[in-house]
């Protein structure tokens, strides 16, 4: 009996329970929706930014502003009132060029719904202070006695261009995390552990209760192969779940992968082998399936949570991204970000999969001390 011959067997008994498709794709497509739409989507390239203007002092250096926020090379829309106003809007006070030739501070808001685009919010803010810088430096220099004069002599001259304000995302962040962009490859990660936990552990336990691991063993199966076919049962399962969850996420959502999906699936691959491991020792370790059951459901919220998988480590404070990396999905998330919104390459993940393979060799280690065959 080979090793190949072990793991169909256990791909046949996991496929066989009436709830396995819910678990390995309806019920985690659940979570990625909900999780998805906690959070803005970010989507690949340039972000395109919507403003709207709600001008209430109808003035010339209003009009102004709004011709330099016009030339920034995005959308730029004036309303006429307050319920016109959607996703981003600059509101201009009333008396805004008087109070401004009198050297009366002027108040300007930026109003933004809380579903509006992180970074097209961002960039509408530095194109807005851009635009009041241009408009501030010419009045200052024309140094005007009313509006009527200011009128006359804005565009008298163009004024040299003494200082230039970019702005950019640091580092080489090409999308930002949110969004089903990270949602699915985060729940994908999550059930990944739930799924082979669940189903590796119950699966060694049903079989060691009716014998059917002892009587392999008394085959010409060796324990290296019985083991092996174990293992490479839950790695399939697990890489199963990997495309039906992407390949969905891609026709329902058009998630973005980055510039190599293959770089993302060796990810995967070395991720759902931690996993397979974690499954085996587990598996060997507990006698009872209410209390795999309960472990599983810790150690996967666990390890999702604190991994990255709810939220991005980016977002939380150093000290608590520090601790995400104790756990295998810490490792796999940053890879995954890595490669899908900081354009980084396959080189980039190489320390991500040489720990998860440590963690592959450690599970496996323990999992070969604590296996059982027969039941005590």
């Amino acid at each position: 009996m080979t090793f190949w011959t072990i793991a169909v067997n256990d791909l046949k008994l996991t496929i066989k329970d009436k709830m396995f498709f819910f678990w390995l794709l309806i019920f985690p497509l659940l979570f990625a929706l909900i999780f998805g739409m906690a959070f803005p989507e970010s989507e690949g390239g340039i972000q395109k930014v919507t403003l709207n203007v709600l001008d209430h002092d109808k003035s010339f250096l209003s009009e102004q502003l709004v011709k330099e926020l016009e030339s920034e090379k995005y959308a730029v829309d004036v309303i006429e009132n307050e319920q016109e106003k959607r996703v981003r809007t600059l509101l201009i006070p009333k008396n805004f060029a008087k109070d401004i030739l009198s050297g009366t501070q002027v108040e300007l808001i930026l109003e933004k719904e809380a579903s509006s685009n992180l970074e097209a919010s961002q960039a509408a803010y530095s194109n807005i202070l851009k635009a009041i810088i241009k408009i501030m430096s010419r009045v200052i220099s024309i140094v005007p006695h009313n509006e009527e004069d200011l009128e006359a002599r804005y565009d008298q001259h163009d004024f040299e261009r003494l200082i230039s304000l970019r702005t950019e995302i640091g580092g080489r962040l090409q999308v930002i995390p949110s969004g089903f962009n990270h949602s699915i490859p985060a729940i994908t990660i999550m059930f990944i552990v739930f799924t082979i936990l669940m189903y590796g552990g119950i699966i060694l336990l049903e079989e060691r209760r009716h014998g059917q691991l002892e009587r392999t063993f008394l085959s010409p199966a060796t324990f290296a192969t019985i083991l092996g076919g174990k293992w490479t049962s839950r790695v399939i399962i697990g890489m199963i779940q990997t495309i039906l969850l992407f390949a969905v996420g891609k026709v329902l959502f058009k998630i973005y992968f980055g510039p190599s999906i293959i770089s993302i699936l060796v990810v995967a691959l070395f991720f759902c082998g931690t996993i397979s491991g974690m499954s085996i020792f587990f598996g060997s370790l507990i006698k009872k399936v209410e209390i795999l059951i309960i472990l599983n459901i810790l150690v996967a919220n666990t390890m999702s949570a604190l991994g990255g998988c709810w939220w991005p480590l980016e977002l939380v404070p150093r000290g608590m991204r520090n601790l995400g990396f104790i756990f295998p999905t810490g490792w796999a998330m940053d890879a995954f970000h890595k490669l899908i919104f900081f354009g980084y390459g396959f080189s980039a993940i190489l320390p991500h999969i040489g720990v998860l393979f440590l963690f592959t060799v450690v599970f496996l280690i323990l999992a070969i001390k604590f296996f059982k065959l027969r039941k005590n």
